[in-house]
This record gives structure tokens, C-alpha cells and sequence, in this order.
């Protein structure tokens, strides 16, 4: 008799699933989705402790690719090994998106430890949530970023100063101008 209520309790519970389903189907509907398109600084190289020139920069749109304005969005860097912190000093940094879902963490500077990482970014709007990887790369100077601008710059600076000062020996003057390369360091504030 056990083994018949069984049956019978199971059934019941079947035929209920089956003519609620409909309703559980629903529960997703009105919902838009979310998605973070990844604008400026995917694949930085960032120069050890120094400000990148381009900041942390994505998208906030629903999946029909329009744009979300005032969502929240949180740009968390790893604690521990190559990493770094934002303009808060913090290792997280939260903005709302604009009018067209944009929204940028300026002023993040790398740590002094050289190594691959990712910046996570996780956006929230009306009970939806997305998330993305920003991948970086933390390099010593000298190993691309702004050490190689900066020399590329010195050199045409110094081909520039050696062609003024060729053509005012050709017109015999004094006072030719003189290019001096001192020993100051260049890089961004800290």
C-alpha cells in the first residue's frame, strides 16, 4: 500500500510541475541582459609604476547592444602579485555609466611587480549583472610603454638639432642653436 501512495504522491507532484511550467517559463521575461564591451585598454603593457596613457575604459549595453546609462560598475584589481590600485589608492574602483553606458577608471597605476593579470569589471543595472576581464600586462622600463616613445622622441630631437646646426654653419652666423641631452629622468608623476 506504501509503494502505491508513493506512486500516487509523485504523480500529483508531476501534474503540478507540468501546469505550473508555463509560469516558470515567464519568470525571465521583461528581463533585458547585460553585457560589457571592453573599449580602451584590453592587452596594456603598463610600465611598472607608472600612470598608463590610456585609461580603463568600457561599455555597459543590454544584449540588444544599447547603451545602459547609470549602471553601476566596479573595477577590481588583483591583491596579491602583478596588480595595482586606482586613483583612490584602493585596489577597487566604482563610477556610474554616462548617458551613452560609458565608464572609465583614470588614473590606475601599476604596481611594482612585472607579470600578467586581469582587471575585473562588473556592472549591475536593475537587478542584471555582468562581468569582464580587462587582461594587462606589467612590464619593467625599458620593455615597451613609454621608455621607447621617450627615446624615439630624443633621437628625431637630436636629427633636428644636427640639421639647424648644419645649415647655420652654412650661412656662416654665431649663434647656431645647440640641443643638450642631460641626465634628467622623464616619466609620469607619481
Amino acid at each position: 500500500m506504501k509503494c502505491i501512495n508513493g506512486w500516487r504522491t509523485l504523480l500529483v507532484v508531476m501534474c503540478c510541475l507540468l501546469v505550473l511550467q508555463p509560469s516558470y517559463g515567464r519568470q525571465g521575461e521583461g528581463r533585458v541582459g547585460l553585457k560589457i564591451v571592453v573599449v580602451e585598454g584590453a592587452n596594456a603593457k603598463n610600465v611598472t609604476q607608472e600612470i598608463p596613457l590610456t585609461a580603463l575604459t568600457v561599455r555597459v549595453e543590454t544584449t540588444n547592444n544599447e547603451p545602459v546609462a547609470n549602471a553601476t560598475v566596479v573595477f577590481t584589481s588583483p591583491a596579491t602579485g602583478p596588480s595595482g590600485e586606482f586613483a583612490n589608492d584602493t585596489r577597487s574602483f566604482t563610477v556610474n555609466t554616462s548617458a551613452d553606458g560609458l565608464a572609465s577608471a583614470r588614473g590606475y597605476h601599476p604596481n611594482s611587480i612585472t607579470g600578467s593579470y586581469s582587471i575585473r569589471v562588473r556592472a549591475t543595472w536593475q537587478g542584471e549583472t555582468a562581468m569582464a576581464d580587462i587582461p594587462q600586462r606589467n612590464v619593467a622600463p625599458g620593455q615597451g610603454g613609454l621608455g621607447k616613445r621617450i627615446a624615439i622622441i630624443a633621437i628625431a630631437g637630436a636629427a633636428a638639432g644636427a640639421v639647424i646646426a648644419a645649415r647655420s654653419r652654412n650661412s656662416n652666423t654665431s649663434n647656431a642653436p645647440t640641443i643638450t641631452f642631460g641626465g634628467g629622468a622623464v616619466g609620469a608623476p607619481r
